[in-house]
């Protein structure tokens, strides 16, 4: 599996995000259409989906619990699902990396996701949203698959750093951009608050993203 391989599912964020659906269409977790481009689903997570809290499912999708509405829910979602799986991947570099740059960078941006998670969580809580993952499973734009865990787990040193690159270069652009379609679409002002922080923290992890070398100095 090669790098390209990896980033294969690089797609337009605006699709997802139209409309408050904001990104729950675009992955399949409603049985809904994206209007073309966007997220691929794989038909698994719908009876999670289905166990969501009738507060945050009303006729329409419009307003749900106290100040959120379906975009806030739907980002808050596919963030915990997306961070998740970015910290699995993050947890194999001590073991597999050859280069000190790529582990000092991973230690930070884990440390950094392990409170971001929280804060997501405290909110998918204030909503009255059961944590579940209603995106288990489905293969999409930034989502670290268990397929490409196991593939990048199988590598070493400079091929692991290609392959971890590649996946976490892939994951910031796409967490950047739904963050910042969430500061529109959105109407909770915490969640909003915290997508603005999200979209700020990972430009900047993008930007900081090492380039890989041949082994430690």
């Amino acid at each position: 599996m090669t790098a390209a391989a990896v980033t294969r599912r690089v797609a337009s964020v605006a699709v997802l995000l139209a409309a408050a659906t904001l990104l729950t269409a675009g992955c399949g977790g409603d049985g809904g259409g994206d209007g073309g481009g966007g997220g691929k689903p794989t038909g698994e997570g719908r009876s999670t989906s289905a166990a969501r809290n009738a507060a945050t499912r009303p006729p329409g999708g419009q307003a749900t619990s106290g100040t959120f509405n379906s975009s806030d829910i739907g980002w808050i979602q596919l963030m915990i699902a997306m961070d998740d799986q970015a910290a699995l991947l993050l947890g194999l570099v001590p073991d597999h990396s050859s280069d000190a740059g790529v582990e000092k960078w991973a230690k930070l941006v884990a440390a950094d996701y392990r409170g971001e998670l929280v804060q997501l969580r405290e909110l998918l809580s204030r909503a009255d949203v059961p944590d579940t993952n209603p995106h288990q499973g489905h293969d999409m734009p930034g989502m670290v698959t268990e397929d490409e865990l196991r593939t990048i787990e199988g590598t070493k040193d400079a091929a692991f750093d290609a392959l971890f690159l590649a996946a976490m270069r892939e994951h910031l652009d796409q967490a950047a951009k739904i963050a910042h379609s969430e500061r529109s679409a959105g109407t909770d002002p915490a969640t909003k608050k915290l997508a603005a922080s999200v979209e700020k923290t990972s430009l900047t992890w993008r930007a900081r993203l090492p380039e890989a070398t041949s082994g430690r100095p």
